[in-house]
């Protein structure tokens, strides 16, 4: 017989461009900010990694596309798997306000940014992301 787990949801960490090469993050409320990635678990670490290279890539898909990114967060959410081996099954990257004006640009610049974002391509588990035009 399977050993079920109950699924355990982790996050939300946000990680926060504010326009510039450093970022800021937070564990649950955007609001409460801070220039450290959240150490509350292993998995909230791995979060903040998974958005920081998420923001980084967006900086770099909009600077193929000639424009300057606007200030955005993104937030990271995961489920852990409910069977064995422990691990997070599932991720979700929101992101949240208008990375660019034309909003069909942005769904390129964010599609873009996923393709080449060294930490989710890494990742075994299904890595989704959606906007949230702020």
């Amino acid at each position: 017989m399977a050993l079920k787990l109950k699924p355990k949801p982790f996050g939300p960490v946000f990680v926060i461009f504010e326009g510039s090469d450093s970022f800021l993050y937070a564990y649950g409320d955007p609001d409460k900010a801070t220039p450290h990635p959240p150490v509350n678990s292993p998995v909230d670490t791995m979060l903040a990694s998974l958005g920081s290279c998420i923001v980084k890539s967006v900086q770099w898909a909009a600077d193929q596309h000639k424009v300057t990114p606007q200030p955005f967060q993104v937030k990271v959410e995961a489920l852990k798997s409910t069977d064995l081996p422990g691990r997070v099954e599932s991720a979700t990257i929101t992101v949240i306000g208008a990375i660019v004006e034309d909003a069909e640009l942005a769904e390129k610049i964010v599609k873009q940014a996923k393709s080449v974002c060294t930490v989710s391509n890494s990742l075994t588990t299904k890595v989704e992301i959606v906007i949230a035009a702020g």
